[in-house]
């Protein structure tokens, strides 16, 4: 039905983080002079495409060492969208949806040279509400179940940057991936390509485009766009605006 916000990312929106980490990371904060600077950051956007559009925001906190470091991550996500689907339960053979969801995961970041791995666990909960009534739809009403995240950056050298995603949900059999490879054309103007793919209990998609990143005053606009193949809805152009934030 829409894309995972997982990742938005393309560089992906937890792993921008990372990315911007790694590129100039802060010193650690004094003893004794706890701060939320270089530990914490926020994160929104919207996914707009032909049958669909979702809009999401979050946050992330490493409690006990700044992002470019080793350690602890907290996080947490919500997001809401409408969407519409093919259907042989109603007359015009077409429902509509409206999504709530919301996200707790605790994860640990990984670094290894130029490699950053961050892995993902918590609990998340999916609402569904369709505008007809769709008894072979389990897609609706609200679920709770387990999410997983799996998230790896790699910079290949100065200019070239690889990332990749994938993540999963029991509430509503959601399993997502997404890729991403990056090129530094500018100082203030990253360009790329993106794939990704999503399935849960109704629908199968897939998707491949470019982006645009511009990154300012430590923080990252990114808009990206490209075609979307959908196994419920019309195959057609999307479009992707987010934003990544530092505390």
């Amino acid at each position: 039905m829409f894309p995972s916000p997982v990742p938005i990312r393309v560089r992906l929106l937890a792993a921008t983080a990372v990315v911007t980490c790694l590129g100039g990371g802060a010193d650690a904060d004094e003893p004794g002079e706890p701060s939320l600077e270089d530990r914490l950051y926020f994160y929104s956007g919207m996914d707009v495409a032909r049958d669909n559009a979702y809009g999401w925001g979050g946050m992330a906190w490493a409690p006990f060492a700044p992002m470019d470091k080793e350690g602890l991550r907290l996080r947490t996500q919500t997001g809401g969208g409408r969407y519409r689907y093919r259907t042989q339960a109603v007359a015009d053979g077409w429902n509509i949806g409206n999504k709530l969801e919301a996200e707790l995961l605790v994860g640990w970041q990984f670094l290894r040279g130029a490699h950053a791995l961050a892995l993902y666990g918590g609990v998340n909960v999916v609402d569904n509400q369709l505008d007809k009534p769709d008894p072979g739809n389990r897609d609706q009403g609200t679920q709770v179940g387990a999410k997983f995240v799996a998230e790896w950056f790699y910079r290949l050298d100065e200019r070239w940057t690889l990332t990749a995603a994938i993540g999963g949900s029991t509430a509503d059999g959601t399993v997502s991936g997404r890729a991403t490879a990056g090129w530094r054309a500018m100082e203030w103007l990253d360009i790329g390509v993106e794939t990704g793919a999503t399935t849960d209990w109704l629908d199968e998609s897939a998707r491949v485009g470019a982006f645009l990143a511009v990154p300012f005053s430590g923080r990252e606009l990114r808009a990206a766009g490209g075609w979307r193949w959908s196994s419920d809805s019309d195959d057609g152009m999307y479009g992707t605006l987010s934003v990544y934030m530092p505390f």
